[in-house]
């Protein structure tokens, strides 16, 4: 491929200035708070005063910076929870290459085994094995520096929390509450190890035969099982400011729940309804839940989560594994695999344990080749001509955009390693392709914006023949300044991309299709190819540097969001997400985004589920909801002191309101108006 080997300064920094981008993870969600330069230079000045890379005092490796990270990371302790839970802030590490992130650890090989036996199969006397030796013994210092701090302290609980780290290394997990602070152990080495955006997998799941036995055994009830589920939520909400990535908020500590299974029954028990109800209860934007549904779910769970969609955190998403499932299946994944996905950090299916895979790696953006052909100069004859110069720039733009992720540089992960199927084996770190799928994953933007701007040329050129087409696109290079009539007439068409209508739905596959075949045929470093998916939080930041289009966006502002539609309704958007192609390599995340009201669904709850039950079989992918009215939002801008809790789905995350960008808001309030006038 032309051009692999030119690596753009903005990847080499990324790539190469180890020793002081140490600090990006912790300052990247100001990128976009619209406050100006110097505004981002005082987070930035402040990250580095506050947040220090950890050195071993030897040999400078990853492992051996693990070791002294968690050697001297501070040990703090909530003296009335049930658990141990904590972050050090001001420590991190400092590594060569990209952090793997935006995945989900292995939670089960250290509930159902021991941390110490799976480190063994890693320990050796090659590099590999004295990274994994390195590791283990920072984990283990940590586990006696907490046992040490546990038994000076007075914590209600001490006894019940010295016993949990007696033995949290050395065998697996005996009952439900000693499992889920094995979880929470593992999932604070990963936050204070620089990972990012970490799941939590399918909890109900990996905790269903230690829930059920200590039910058996009189030492668990229902009651008593929320309320350590609502502890290690409440501890796993902290650190939010730490945890940010993208945006306030953007965490990814992704709760799945529920699902198909390979016999056609669908798999749920106890624990998944009090995970939705505790996660509602918590009200707050993280951690999430993320419900598998299926045909053959039980009306009750459905109806429960609809519910819990009432307390406005965003939480649950909804995946349809009716979907799903067979588009892993035909990617080539076995029953075993696809059966038992989970996400990255918000939507895109990740096979946790097995997978590299790398799902948020870059954007692409659909809209900077409709832009090139409209600025190329030619009178197309037709509108089909048209398309078929669309289709094959936009072609070219995706293999040019495949180059720089071919730049990517991956740091050496001994910890997600020790976890990792194959890495023992292959004596191999994972970072090197030791996995069984080493996939990257992109998400992308701007294809409703083309394709409602392709149907308003299609009517307003070819059509009704009122324009020429380079009459069109002077007004647009113009921000339609020059031709304010003309962005009155494009704003007032029907939308196209949304509606339930065939020759839409053909277009959309048809574009997707082009892409999928150039997906097809990439391979990277590693051995692995690339996913992508019709929805990405880049819809309002790729699009600020991009000129208006003939959809109704003028310069700068924002794409339409995932798959929605502001003139559509709700049963026209999940007919024609029903249409769309999701196969081949199409199914890293594709998203209906909707909004409406809370009391939509407070009266007519019955309605509703029965409205979820048809999306289900008509074939939606995945499906979010804003559960909130125009004029909550236009007060709370106008008054964010009244409104400190609130909480809105920005993309696969929520954050409050008040933490969001100006534009963010703005858009947020626009489109719950329009979802006003269609409902």
């Amino acid at each position: 491929m032309e051009g692999r080997n030119t690596v753009s300064l903005k990847t080499k920094i990324k790539n190469d200035m180890w020793q002081v981008n140490y600090v990006v993870p912790f300052i990247k969600k100001h990128q976009f708070d619209e406050k100006g330069k110097a505004d981002m230079l005082r987070h930035v000045a402040k990250a580095y005063s506050s947040i220090k890379a950890v050195k071993a005092s030897g040999k400078r490796t990853v492992g051996n910076d693990t070791r002294a990270l968690l050697e001297n990371a501070n040990v703090t302790l909530d003296k009335d929870s049930h658990f141990v839970y904590f972050l050090d802030e001001s420590k991190t590490i400092a590594v060569p290459g990209n952090i793997l992130s935006n995945f989900t650890l292995d939670y089960d090989k250290v509930v159902h085994g021991a941390f110490n036996d799976l480190a063994s199969r890693n320990i050796g006397k090659d590099e590999y094995g004295q990274e994994a030796k390195a590791v283990a013994d920072g984990i283990e210092t940590l586990r006696v520096r907490i046992l040490t701090t546990l038994k000076a302290s007075d914590n209600t609980y001490k006894e019940r929390q010295i016993e949990y780290f007696k033995n949290t290394l050395s065998r697996p997990a005996l009952h439900f509450d000693e499992a889920l602070q094995r979880i929470l152990f593992f999932n604070q080495i990963m936050w204070q190890t620089r990972h990012r955006l970490n799941g939590l997998g399918r909890l109900d799941y990996i905790l269903a035969d230690l829930y059920d036995a200590d039910v058996k055994d009189g030492l668990l009830t229902y009651e008593s099982a929320s309320a350590y589920i609502a502890d290690f939520l409440s501890n796993l909400s902290k650190y939010p400011e730490y945890k940010s990535d993208a945006l306030e908020g953007d965490i990814g500590q992704i709760i799945i729940l529920g699902g198909n299974q390979p016999n056609g029954k669908y798999f749920c028990n106890g624990l998944t309804e009090i995970f939705l109800k505790e996660q509602a209860n918590l009200k707050k934007p993280d951690p999430k839940t993320f419900l598998r549904v299926g045909k053959n779910m039980p009306d009750s769970l459905l109806k429960l989560a609809v519910s819990c969609l009432t307390a406005k955190t965003g939480s649950p998403l909804f995946s349809n594994d009716e979907v799903v499932i067979p588009a892993l299946k035909g990617f080539g994944m076995p029953n075993e695999d696809a059966y038992s996905y989970c996400v990255s950090a918000c939507w895109e299916p990740y096979i946790v344990g097995k997978s590299l895979d790398q799902n948020n790696i870059m954007v692409f953006d659909y809209f900077k080749a409709l832009d090139a052909v409209l600025n190329n100069g030619v009178e197309y004859r037709s509108i089909e001509e048209l398309v078929e110069s669309y289709i094959k720039e936009n072609g070219k733009c995706f293999k040019e955009f495949l180059q720089s992720v071919d730049e990517m540089k991956w740091a050496k992960d001994p910890l997600v390693s020790i976890f990792m199927d194959g890495c023992a084996e292959k004596r191999k770190d994972v970072s090197e392709g030791a996995a069984k799928y080493n996939n990257y994953g992109i998400t992308t933007v701007a294809l409703s914006n083309v394709v409602d701007s392709l149907f308003n040329i299609k009517k307003l050129v070819f059509k009704d023949k009122k324009y020429s087409l380079a009459e069109m696109n002077k007004a647009r290079v113009e921000n339609f300044d020059s031709a304010p009539e003309m962005f009155i007439e494009v704003t007032s068409l029907k939308k196209s991309y949304g509606h339930d209508n065939a020759e839409v739905e053909v277009l959309v596959n048809r574009i997707t299709s082009s892409i999928a075949s150039i997906a097809k045929s990439y391979h990277n470093a590693l051995g692995g190819t690339v996913k992508f998916g019709l929805s990405s939080p880049g819809y309002n930041i790729l699009s600020k540097r991009m000129s208006a289009d003939f959809s109704g966006r003028k310069s700068g502002k924002p794409y339409n969001t995932h798959i929605s539609c502001t003139d559509a309704g709700y049963t026209e958007i999940v007919g024609f997400a029903g249409k769309l192609e999701y196969g081949d390599q199409r199914f890293n995340g594709n998203v209906i985004d909707f909004f409406m009201t809370e009391s939509l669904i407070d009266e007519n709850t019955g309605k509703f589920v029965l409205f979820m039950k048809g999306a289900i079989a008509s074939g939606f992918f995945q499906m979010q909801m804003n559960l909130i009215d125009s004029k909550t939002l236009i007060d709370a801008k106008a008054h964010p002191e009244k409104y400190k809790g609130l909480i809105v789905r920005v993309w696969g995350f929520s954050a409050y309101f008040n933490e969001l960008p100006e534009s963010y808001k703005d858009l947020l309030i626009e489109r719950a108006l329009a979802a006003e006038k269609v409902a």
